[in-house]
Order: C-alpha cells, then sequence, then structure tokens
C-alpha cells in the first residue's frame, strides 16, 4: 500500500518593504491623532481659562453692585446721625486703627472712596488696607446692615437696633443693657453691622507660565476688608484675577434726586459744609478689569482699556482680559 503524503502550504509573511509601508502609515496617523488631541487640549486648556476670567469677573461685579445698592440701609433709622447705644457712631475719617471698631461705626458715611492718587507709602492702613496688601486701583468703603434680624448675640459682633425714628449701635454682649440700647418704639429689630473696604491686592498665587523653570508671575485679586467676629477689620479675598477697580460718584447738588456730575474720590469733601460731600453722592459707576491668571501662547492683547481717571491701558502682553462697567444707583 502506497502512503500519499500530504503537500504543506507554504506561508508567505510580510516583505520589508511592506512593513516599513505599514509602519510609515501607522506613524503619520498616530501624528495626526497625537496633534488633533494636542488643538483639543489647547483649545480646551482657552476655553477652560475663558470661563473661569468671565465666572470671576461676573462674581466680582455682582457682589460690589449687591453692596453698593445695601450701603446705608441701617435697618429703617430715619437720622443715622443720630444713632446712639452703648458704643454708638465713630467720627468719619479717612484712616483705620484695627485694634478697636471704631472704622465699622462710622456709619454716617455708608458710601466712601479713596482714589489710586491718594494711595503711596505715607498712606498705610487708610481704610484699613496696610500698603502692602495692595496693587493699585481705587478703594470703595461701604457700610451697611446685613438683612436677617438678629434675635441670639454673638458677644463681641456689632449690631444696631432700631425702630422708624431711633437706633441704638452696641455689642451683642450688652444687648440687654437696657438703659442704651433699647428703644422706645415698637416694631423693632436688631441685626449685625458689615462694613468692608474693596481694591485690587495680591492673591498670594502665582501662574509659572510654561513649566517651573519660568518666572513666577503674581495673580492679582479682588480684596475686601470685613468684620471680623470682634468688629475689626481683617482681609477676605472676593475673586481671583481681579486687576483694576476704578470708581467714581454721582453727586446731586441741588437736591433734586438726579446726577449733575461725576466725580474721583479725591475731589468729594469729607465735611458735609463742603461741596461735593459725601452725603450727595447718589449713584455710583464702577469698573472692574479682570485678567487671566496666566498668559496665553501666541497671543498679544494690544486692546486699550479706558476706566475711569485711570490712564489709558494698552497692555502688549499674552493675557486675555474682560472689562465690566456700570451705574449703580445708592440708597436715599
Amino acid at each position: 500500500m502506497k502512503l500519499k503524503l500530504n503537500t504543506l502550504n507554504k506561508t508567505c509573511g510580510l516583505s520589508l518593504v511592506e512593513l516599513m509601508v505599514a509602519m510609515t502609515v501607522s506613524a503619520i496617523l498616530m501624528l495626526g491623532i497625537s496633534e488633533i488631541f494636542s488643538i483639543n487640549s489647547r483649545s480646551y486648556k482657552i476655553q477652560d481659562e475663558n470661563a473661569r476670567m468671565q465666572e470671576n469677573g461676573r462674581y466680582a461685579f455682582n457682589t460690589l453692585m449687591e453692596d453698593i445698592r445695601r450701603a446705608g440701609y441701617f435697618g429703617g433709622s430715619a437720622a443715622v446721625d443720630e444713632v446712639t447705644g452703648s458704643l454708638g457712631i465713630a467720627t468719619p475719617a479717612t484712616t483705620c486703627l484695627t485694634s478697636d471698631t471704631s472704622w465699622a461705626r462710622m456709619i454716617e458715611r455708608a458710601i466712601y472712596g479713596l482714589d489710586d492718587s491718594n494711595m503711596d507709602a505715607k498712606s498705610d492702613y487708610k481704610a484699613c488696607i496696610p500698603i502692602t496688601e495692595y496693587n493699585q486701583g481705587d478703594i470703595l468703603v461701604t457700610r451697611f446692615t446685613k438683612s436677617t434680624i438678629v434675635t441670639a448675640f454673638d458677644a463681641n459682633r456689632l449690631y444696631i437696633r432700631n425702630s422708624l425714628f431711633n437706633g441704638r449701635l452696641f455689642r451683642g454682649a450688652d444687648q440687654a443693657v437696657t438703659a442704651s440700647n433699647s428703644v422706645p418704639e415698637k416694631p423693632f429689630a436688631a441685626r449685625e453691622l458689615a462694613a468692608h473696604a474693596y481694591y485690587v491686592g495680591p492673591s498670594g498665587r502665582n501662574c509659572r507660565f510654561n513649566d517651573a523653570s519660568d518666572t513666577p508671575i503674581p495673580i492679582p485679586a479682588l480684596q475686601r476688608e470685613v468684620l471680623n467676629s470682634a468688629g475689626i477689620p481683617t482681609r477676605e479675598e472676593v475673586a481671583s484675577g481681579i486687576e483694576n477697580l476704578q470708581v467714581q460718584y454721582g453727586i446731586d447738588n441741588s437736591g433734586d434726586l438726579s446726577v449733575h456730575q461725576y466725580y474721583d474720590a479725591d475731589e468729594i469733601g469729607n465735611n458735609a459744609a463742603i461741596t461735593p460731600n459725601w452725603t450727595q453722592v447718589i449713584t455710583v459707576r464702577f469698573w472692574v478689569l479682570v485678567r487671566a491668571d496666566c498668559p496665553t501662547n501666541g497671543y498679544t492683547n494690544t486692546q486699550t482699556y479706558t476706566m475711569g481717571d485711570a490712564p489709558a491701558f494698552t497692555p502688549n502682553d499674552g493675557f486675555k482680559r474682560q472689562l465690566y462697567s456700570t451705574v449703580v444707583t445708592v440708597r436715599n
């Protein structure tokens, strides 16, 4: 019997030329995918930076608007200059002691400002702001009582209890001192006192443009002085990336509740006998310039920004910016 042997089929692989062609095509595809990924990554980063810049700008803008609208609200007391109490009001001043509650109690000046031209090395602690914590721009001060009616008092916080015709300013621990801090009429209510001073200062954070070897770029922020639990001013960051704040004040010179002219802070007198003075302010016009935390590769900002009495600003750098501006009516 004859055995029939099966013939094995020869299996052929890729030639060297075919392998090189395949590798070249794969490399081209990988380069294309990497480039698409890189473009999408840069696009996402730019969009994220723009979104954060806009979010910070809107938040700072809205916070300022809300405070300006609330400035001068002290729960309904008709004559703020007649508020008494175990603490009572303090005489308005441009400077500030951070060791007592006097700055908070200057409620006769519900709206107040300092022009950036006044903030120099000799102006330390104006509006409670150490010069080392100040970058540039104007300073805006607002004072008011919070809207919530208080029935439980913190010992060292500041409160105003008032009716329509009377007001008493006191520490929480002294609220039960009947002779000093009660009001004769009903209804009456007590609210916590608030005092804020807005300004642009360092955030304490840095941007490194490309890598750790680059020189860090400081990030500015909108800061404000607020009252701590003892009624003493202390710093609080409001929004990152705020580069400049400029403020002007609409003055009613004739009592007809219309703005006759806008003034910078250093043009307004600190004495009610001087015209214009802070009691005549009926509107506040302000500008907020917000900047991205880091510059954008390949971008040069040549736009010119005009804000109040500040010199026109053309940065010629890689930072994206957005300018917000509005006019807000002050309580009468």
